[in-house]
């Protein structure tokens, strides 16, 4: 063995050496300094390019990835009703799309159905975006939102400790040391950065910041306006009632598809057929609703007889999205039912739950 690996070292050199080198134009460039370094940018920007998991039984359905140990494709039912619990509409999207993103799509839909503009909008924390407070106040819309926590880590200043300086436009730190603006990154957000000098020596370093260059930074959004002002909706005594009838309107209304219609599991491959699937359950559900009003104003005789010009539309869409779960077309259009114009009550509830979609991972 010890014979053998001189041999094969000397002709290895041999072959090196007879090697035709490369007749590349770049040749010259990659030897360079700078020309490597770029060579060597772009493979990272290859190597970092974002890979997306589709399904290969229903690649119209999105990975949902709830903790560590749940990764499945599922489908997102985004619903809309008003204060009496009465199904508006509802807007399905694969699992990975945003919250923010269907939020746009689905209130347009509300706006047609009921055709007007509600006056206050009661959403999750999902819808919870600077760019849904900035689109709902402008059009004179309540946005209804809860508190979310801040994130944090557990021993540093939180981002409510620094002090926004709207005059001058710039942060105040704890320790009255100015954050001046720096730049604006590609997703809105501006960015306030403090001098470093001053960061060596502050006592409350190890609660401001763990980089190594001594800096701080603290972004702020440029519609950071309109989310504040969302925010102080929050304390009013009357949104604050209208938040609390989340419980009793979307989420029994979400509890009531996923426990008596079958919705906590999909039954159809595809977006649009889920979509349709979707906008039935909810007509369903409130044809139930209609039928206890009916019930409980049996000694009303007017009431009952009231909603007798209303029924012959409502299940003309009834049967229309029954037959439809066969064809393909657009589900846009389709309204969930006729009666909601009438018993509007100017405030809806919007929220969004997975539906997830009953296969193996793949």
């Amino acid at each position: 063995m010890s014979k053998q690996a001189p041999i094969k070292r000397s002709l290895q050199r041999k072959w090196q050496k007879s090697k035709p080198k490369p007749t590349n134009r770049n040749s010259k460039k990659k030897s360079n300094g700078i020309g490597s370094l770029m060579e060597n940018r772009r493979c990272h920007l290859r190597k970092k390019k974002r890979e997306v998991k589709v399904s290969k039984t229903d690649p119209e359905s999105g990975l949902l990835v709830k903790n560590e140990r749940e990764r499945v494709f599922a489908y997102s039912y985004h619903t809309a009703c008003d204060r009496n619990g009465w199904i508006l509409q509802t807007y399905v999207t694969a699992a990975n799309v945003h919250d923010s993103q269907a939020f746009f799509v689905l209130f347009e839909r509300v706006k047609r159905e009921i055709q007007s503009c509600p006056e206050a909008v009661c959403v999750d924390a999902g819808y919870k975006t600077p760019a849904i407070a900035k689109y709902l106040l402008e059009q004179g819309v309540k946005p209804i939102w809860p508190y979310t926590r801040p994130k944090t880590k557990d021993g540093f200043f939180r981002k409510s400790d620094f002090v926004y300086d709207e005059y001058f436009d710039c942060y105040l730190c704890p320790n009255d040391q100015v954050l001046s603006y720096s730049t604006t990154n590609r997703e809105g957000y501006r960015e306030y950065k403090s001098d470093p000098a001053v960061c060596r020596s502050c006592p409350y370093l190890h609660q401001c910041t763990q980089s190594k260059s001594y800096t701080k930074v603290v972004t702020r959004h440029v519609w950071q306006d309109y989310y504040e002002e969302a925010e102080h909706l929050r304390y009013v005594p009357e949104y604050r009632e209208l938040y609390a009838l989340r419980k009793e309107t979307i989420e029994r209304d979400f509890a009531d598809m996923k426990e008596k219609h079958g919705l906590r599991w999909t039954h159809y491959r595809g977006l649009e057929k889920n979509e349709a699937q979707a906008m039935l359950v909810c007509a369903a559900m409130n044809l139930k609703k209609l039928a206890n009003y009916l019930w409980k104003a049996k000694h009303r005789p007017f009431f009952s007889f009231a909603w007798l010009p209303i029924l012959p539309t409502f299940f003309e869409n009834i049967v229309y999205l029954w037959n439809k779960m066969g064809f393909r077309h657009s589900s846009e259009t389709h309204f969930v039912n006729s009666l909601v114009r009438f018993l509007f009550a100017g405030r809806i509830f919007l929220s969004k739950h997975e539906i997830r979609y009953h296969s193996n991972f793949t």
